[in-house]
């Protein structure tokens, strides 16, 4: 009887072992960049809070054009990240908790960086967005340069200048209430609402925008701070009370 015990404690411990072996701590994320060596960094696109105290930056050297960075096992929802080097930056860009493979053409806050990941549709929803939003970002641009490199006084160029800012949000916030819309299971949708916030802090667009989000999204834990952030930055602009629990 107690060789059978002892037999059955050794199998359970192999078993617990071959499980730990299959759960990895760590997704692999492999890069490929042209033109550049030496260090890069991984960082957060948006408040660390997201990220549960499970990332805060991840450092990486480029040899031969490669470099590998990990994301923890413990992310359960897609987040956005940008890759930057001392003298530059990637524009946001999101990614899935799986290993992946992720191609960068430039260095510039322009352009997104190319992800392959299997079974994934999050980066080409990303770069949709991103060209809905590419005609407003280059009013905006020619805009700025106008006034930049006009005679008018300073206190004009700063009204003309809130115009553009202002006109660019609601253009902005409109393309992604609609793509919303389409997308309402997309965290590249969720995340875009998280930036706005971010940016802007409360909206009634943003609030509106994300009403159309699936509640598969809404029940996840980023989505939960978003509306604790959303519902903090609304109480402060509007001078409500805040709600009791």
């Amino acid at each position: 009887m107690t060789k059978n015990v002892f037999l059955l404690i050794i199998g359970l411990a192999f078993l617990i072992s071959c499980n730990k072996n299959e759960s990895p701590e760590f997704y692999i994320i492999n890069g490929e960049i042209k033109n550049f060596e030496g260090k890069i960094y991984l960082i957060p696109a948006v408040d660390t809070l997201y990220y549960s105290n499970n990332f805060r930056e991840d450092t990486a050297t480029v040899v031969d054009g490669k470099f590998k960075f990990r994301l923890s096992t413990k992310f359960e929802t897609p987040l956005p990240f940008r890759i930057r080097t001392d003298n530059s930056i990637t524009n946001q860009f999101i990614m899935e908790s799986k290993d992946q493979l992720i191609e960068i053409e430039e260095m510039s806050p322009m352009i997104k960086p190319s992800i392959s990941c299997e079974n994934s549709t999050v980066h080409s929803e990303d770069v949709s967005l991103a060209e809905r939003r590419q005609a407003s970002r280059e009013e905006l641009g020619i805009a700025m340069n106008s006034l930049n490199n006009s005679k008018f006084s300073n206190d004009s160029i700063q009204k003309l200048s809130d115009i553009a800012q202002e006109k660019f949000k609601e253009n902005t916030l409109l393309i992604i209430k609609e793509f919303s819309k389409e997308y309402p299971k997309s965290y590249v949708s969720f995340w875009y609402l998280a930036m706005s916030e971010m940016i802007y802090g409360y909206d009634i667009a943003i609030e509106n925008a994300y009403e159309n989000l699936s509640p598969e999204i809404k029940k996840s834990n980023v989505a939960k701070l978003f509306e604790q952030k959303m519902l903090m930055s609304k109480v402060s602009q509007t001078g409500s009370p805040f709600p009791a629990n």
